[in-house]
């Protein structure tokens, strides 16, 4: 980034901040306490620091331009000046005293900055021309303070106990104080106003930018009537004030910069959580020690006490965190509470098995409210993305990618609406990492449908491999054994005739009985081809269920359409049909059969139905046990209802 004459400025100022501090360090060495030198070091280099990002970032942004300003006076005027006037009274340096009193004013400079950062936070520029009143009433009442407290016969140093030096007894000094305190505050309460006005009719983002301000100024309206309390008597009041001047100045820094802006509702719940839970433990440790104490007639100093109350504490602090931080999300971060809920809802029912780990991206959709939303896996035997169905997908380059990984290795990508708010996608992952164990689910059942499913087709390829070899030994035996067999058939027939034109009755009686048992071989051959698929198949399942009727011996309706499956599909279906068939004629008893086939849904459907006597059932080792085991190598199944008024057999066979 190359640096402007207002960034080179704003660094100017933050570098003169820290030699400030530096030299108030070396000078305040055994004048002051090196804590309370340093925390307030802390608060005004932060001030420093974070208007000179401000500049960097907005050099027109005054609110910049006021934080390094005020810290570099802090440093000066405060800290430098005190440290030098200290040391300097302390061993007699010439206007040590002037200095000193100097310093001891610079407190009031410090109030109007923060006057004047609350009034053009969070956008740089007045709320509206009325806001000008407390703008100029805050520097009037700066102006007529510092002035009044100079003059002023009352004021005192409180460092040394020396009386005003510079007191002019007829000058209305502490009439200035008075007005000018009183329009100094009037001026803070404005600036507090024009935030609320600010708020109530800002938009969203403006909105969200105030809600920084407003944690900056409750922790300043809780430490604020600490401090004038117990300034002077407390060492940790004087230690934390610093420490939560340092934290505003950061969460105006935010506010101005719009840093984690959509995040802010989550911080100031978590904020709030974890300081009300704090705060209740030790109340109970406090009560269980004294309550113990007294019982037990021991000091509550007592070292097994404080044991068993810090136990005590130890042991309600996570369960009341859960249920406060629940309270508390109800409020500050409502949408994120409503989808982790129902994000765990899934989860609870993916555990109990009511839910299916398919869901998931719909869930998160809901969840999330964006309608756009996917969620992509990697499945390292695709290698590649697929969704949650297990089909190949690619990444849309107009929406956002948030990339979940364990271990280094990726386990999926969500892609979601990105609409430009900088904290989207960090809730889109936190609400991912959420659901991880949701994520792995998932990722594990897309794997294993992929393994079914070249299972499957693995099967069929081994059933149509089969189906073609039957093809094969069909083609040998009809073209090649039976043609042969028939045609010595015919030769020997010629040979008996001869026999018994020539009188030789007994040979010719031999060598016709011959001939019967090779016509008994043929259709010993003809029998076994019948039970591979007919020719017929070539043109569909229909004609080749109406070769298979007209060898019935029983009538037989055919109702089969027109319409093609695959020749896996149409082999297993004619099968089936061969072995419904065959069941009819030798046991069913019964009159009549019809074979229907058809295709609803991506299936094939073919029944055989009887009017025999019923009974048929799936037995191990049967034909119909060996069908069922033929219908699932194709990936079918196959029902059968039997009773006394006949069976019918069904087979479902996809398609696809």
């Amino acid at each position: 980034m190359r640096l402007t004459r207002s960034g080179l400025a704003a660094l100017a100022c933050l570098g003169l901040t820290v030699a400030a501090e530096i030299a108030t360090a070396v000078l305040s060495r055994g004048f002051a306490h090196p804590l309370d030198t340093s925390l307030f070091a802390l608060y005004n280099v932060a001030l420093a620091a974070v208007g000179t990002l401000i500049v960097l970032q907005l050099p027109r942004h005054p609110v910049g331009w006021i934080l390094c300003l005020g810290g570099l006076q802090g440093a000066v005027m405060a800290d430098l000046a005190l440290g030098w006037a200290t040391r300097g009274v302390a061993e007699g340096w010439t206007g040590a005293p002037l200095v000193l009193w100097v310093g001891l004013a610079s407190w009031c400079p410090g109030a109007l900055m923060w006057v004047l950062v609350l009034l053009y936070t969070p956008t740089g520029e007045l709320a509206g021309p009325r806001w000008r009143i407390p703008l100029w009433a805050g520097i009037l009442g700066t102006g007529l303070y510092l002035w009044g407290w100079w003059v002023s016969p009352a004021s005192v140093d409180v460092v040394t106990g020396v009386p005003n030096r510079y007191a002019v007894d007829w000058l209305p000094g502490p009439q200035a104080v008075l007005v000018g305190g009183v329009l100094l505050s009037a001026a803070a309460l404005g600036a507090l106003t024009s935030l609320v006005a600010r708020f109530r009719s800002g938009d969203a983002v403006v909105r969200q930018q105030l809600k920084w301000v407003a944690m900056a100024g409750g922790s300043l309206g809780v430490l604020l009537p600490v401090a004038i309390v117990s300034w002077d008597s407390s060492a940790v009041v004087r230690a934390i004030c610093p420490v939560v001047l340092v934290g505003c100045a950061a969460a105006l820094g935010a506010s101005v910069l719009r840093c984690r802006l959509f995040e802010v509702d989550r911080i100031i719940g978590r904020s709030l959580a974890y300081a009300s839970v704090t705060a209740f433990t030790v109340a109970v440790f406090a009560a269980v020690t004294v309550l113990l104490g007294t019982l037990a007639g021991r000091p509550w100093s007592s070292p097994w006490l404080v044991a068993l109350a810090t136990l005590v504490a130890a042991a309600t602090f996570r369960p009341l965190l859960r249920r406060t931080r629940r309270l508390v999300d109800r409020w500050f971060d409502r949408d994120a509470l409503e989808a982790r809920l129902r994000l765990d809802a899934f989860l609870e029912g993916l555990r109990s098995g009511t839910e299916q780990p398919d869901r998931l991206q719909q869930v998160l959709s809901e969840a999330l409210r964006d309608p756009r939303l996917r969620l992509l896996l990697y499945v390292p035997a695709h290698g590649g993305l697929v969704d949650v169905r297990g089909r190949p997908a690619e990444l849309d380059d107009d929406l956002g990618v948030v990339r979940v990984e364990r271990q280094g290795a990726p386990e999926a990508v969500v892609q979601f609406t990105d609409d430009g708010e900088p904290a989207r996608a960090g809730r889109v992952r936190q609400l991912v990492e959420h659901a991880r164990l949701a994520v792995q689910v998932a990722r594990l059942g897309v794997e294993l449908t992929r393994r079914l499913d070249e299972l499957d087709r693995s099967r069929a390829r081994i059933a149509e491999s089969a189906d073609e070899e039957r093809r094969r030994i069909q083609r040998d035996l009809h073209d090649g054994a039976q043609q042969r067999l028939v045609t010595v058939g015919l030769g020997l027939r010629r040979v008996e005739s001869r026999l018994r034109l020539a009188g030789r009755e007994p040979d010719a009686d031999l060598l016709d009985g011959a001939v019967a048992d090779l016509a008994a071989t043929v259709q010993d051959l003809r029998n076994l081809t019948g039970a591979l698929p007919p020719p017929q198949l070539d043109g569909g399942i229909g004609p080749a269920l109406r070769e298979l009727a007209s060898r019935s011996p029983i009538p037989v309706v055919v109702d089969a359409g027109p319409e093609r499956a695959g020749r896996t599909v149409e082999t297993a279906a004619y099968f089936v049909a061969c072995e419904g068939l065959t069941n009819v004629i030798k046991h069913a008893d019964a009159s009549t059969a019809t074979i229907r086939a058809a295709q609803h849904h991506g299936s094939l459907f073919l029944s055989v139905t009887d009017d025999g006597v019923g009974g048929a059932a799936v037995r191990p080792g049967s034909g119909l046990a060996g069908l069922a085991d033929r219908v699932a190598a194709v990936g079918g199944c196959l029902h059968i209802d039997s009773d006394r008024y006949g069976t019918r057999l069904t087979a479902e066979l996809p398609c696809g």
